[in-house]
């Protein structure tokens, strides 16, 4: 294992520990607000913290602790917006589903199913007419791609040709229901080709893969921006 592979190990652990102490404080109803965590989400946040650039955008969804622990490199400040206390990240105003970060890229989550992908078109297409560079990122779990929000968001982001890249997260699951047990199969491939929309399948928690594939997307929505 060289250094890098050492790096990004730590990366995953500190995540997975961090929210294992805010699951426990959870668990012993310290909170006044309804805290979601991310585990077995942290390959894909880490992947995308080594990923962003500088004028980068990042819009996520009501999971979010993940990406925040990742771009912000520490718990404490995350911890405290939790318990809603002013030395929080953002004041204890956000608290965990809509907590941003705009200092590292995180500038939009939401805590409604599928609103934050026309956001992402809007902040895309922000950045297109003011002539800047950067990409825009958005995430959405599976359940978020039954929504008509996200049909929409691929015809405006072709449409408008602007810098963003879509990550669909899908472990399978809906809480305690297997995806097969309570809705049809949606072939994310066959409805993004049928608007012109790049799609690469990733798959396992193969974080080098990850970098690897979401620093292409990046490359070739800028060029083609």
């Amino acid at each position: 294992m060289n250094l890098e592979d050492e790096k990004i190990a730590e990366e995953i652990l500190r995540l997975r520990l961090s929210q294992i102490l805010v699951n426990e404080e959870y668990k012993a109803g310290k909170f006044k607000i309804p805290v979601h965590l991310a585990l077995g989400h942290e390959a894909i946040a880490v992947a995308m913290n080594h990923v962003l650039e500088d004028g980068d955008k990042l819009v996520l969804s009501h999971r979010n602790m993940a990406h925040n622990l990742a771009r912000l490199g520490k718990l404490r400040p995350i911890l405290d917006e939790y318990f809603l206390k002013t030395s929080g990240l953002m004041g204890g105003k956000l608290g965990s589903m809509n907590l941003i970060n705009p200092a590292r890229g995180i500038i939009y989550s939401s805590s409604i199913l599928g609103n934050n992908f026309p956001v992402s078109v809007g902040i895309a297409m922000a950045e297109k007419i003011s002539g800047r560079k950067g990409a825009t990122f958005v995430f959405g779990g599976d359940g978020s791609i039954e929504e008509g929000s996200f049909y929409e968001n691929l015809t405006m982001m072709k449409t408008f040709g602007v810098a963003l890249i879509v990550v669909v997260e899908n472990n399978e699951w809906s809480l305690g229901t297997h995806i097969s047990e309570r809705r049809c199969e949606i072939d994310v491939e066959k409805l993004t080709s049928a608007v012109g929309v790049p799609y690469v399948k990733m798959d396992g928690n193969h974080t080098h893969k990850y970098i690897e594939i979401l620093k292409s997307a990046r490359d070739r929505a800028i060029r083609n921006f």
